[in-house]
């Protein structure tokens, strides 16, 4: 069986194909709609507050509370903006021979870049490909309604493939051990490419073009194209092991916080520490 080459970035000629890059368009949608929400509560308390006629005001401190706690999710979005628009936040890259997966995600950008984070895949090794939804259903803990969450993932089912060292790959990734730079250890809990029972390699697919888009390009190629699929998975009432070690390999901390607290008697500080304990030794997972 032949194992999949891994490269680097720089190895690869982004203009030999059709790229798929990291979808900024949800970033900045909300970036934006922030700022204008943040700008517009500056001006308030600036003015030392508003009045609505008979119809109540809004004082000075609650704009700049406002500005406060927005300004923080404002941040967190600009910055995600920032890292989707620089030339390296791409997905995939198909071209006349095969299929190049960049499996280190857009957010750890920091990290060493000069280090194998893309997979090239044949054609030949392709055997199908499909699109996944998932649909993930998890409870507040406090109101019990139910927060839905919607990915769509590309699959490959890959024959005669040697996926042993890519597998690795992306454990160490997943670990938080790809060879970072000195800057710092932050490590983004968003992993894109995922290698699944089966020989799939499963893409989180949060790119432009879409999709369904990436699919016509591989039939193009002779690639033969499944029938799309979709699941769903209810945390509300009792999950089990796989459903909550899947939410903690992906690194899902406040997902599942609300889901030990809707389901057991855990108070706020026993759930946060089962739910960094499960991260944790999901990456413990990963590192064999």
């Amino acid at each position: 069986m032949d194992a999949l080459p891994l490269l680097r970035p720089a190895d690869v000629d982004l203009s030999s194909g059709q790229l798929f890059r990291v979808s900024a368009r949800a970033f900045a949608t909300i970036t934006i709609v922030m700022g204008v929400l943040v700008a517009a509560c500056i001006w308030i308390g600036w003015r030392g507050g508003v009045v609505f006629g008979g119809r109540g005001m809004i004082p000075a401190v609650l704009a700049w509370w406002v500005v406060c706690w927005l300004g923080l999710f404002l941040l967190f979005y600009a910055n995600d903006w920032r890292k989707a628009r620089k030339p390296s936040a791409w997905l995939a890259l198909a071209t006349g021979e095969g299929v190049y997966l960049k499996y280190r995600s857009y957010r750890n950008l920091g990290w060493n870049q000069d280090v194998s984070q893309v997979a090239f895949v044949p054609y030949e090794l392709i055997e199908s490909a499909r699109i996944e939804r998932h649909t993930w259903l998890t409870p507040e803990s406090q109101s019990r309604d139910t927060r839905s969450e919607r990915v769509t993932y590309v699959e490959l089912e890959l024959a005669d493939a040697d996926l042993g060292e890519f597998e690795q790959r992306l454990a160490d990734e997943r670990a938080g051990k790809p060879g970072r730079s000195a800057r710092g250890t932050r490590t983004w809990r968003h992993f894109p490419v995922s290698v699944e029972a089966g020989n799939v390699v499963r893409i989180e697919w949060r790119a432009h073009p879409g999709a369904a888009a990436f699919l016509e390009y591989l039939t193009a190629r002779g690639v033969l194209i499944a029938e799309a699929g979709a699941t769903t998975i209810d945390l509300r009432n009792a999950p089990d092991e796989d459903q909550l070690a899947e939410l903690a390999r992906r690194g899902q901390t406040l997902d599942l916080i609300r889901v030990l607290r809707f389901n057991t008697d855990m108070p706020l500080t026993q759930a946060k520490a089962e739910a960094e304990r499960m991260i944790a030794d999901a990456k413990v997972r990963a590192r064999r």
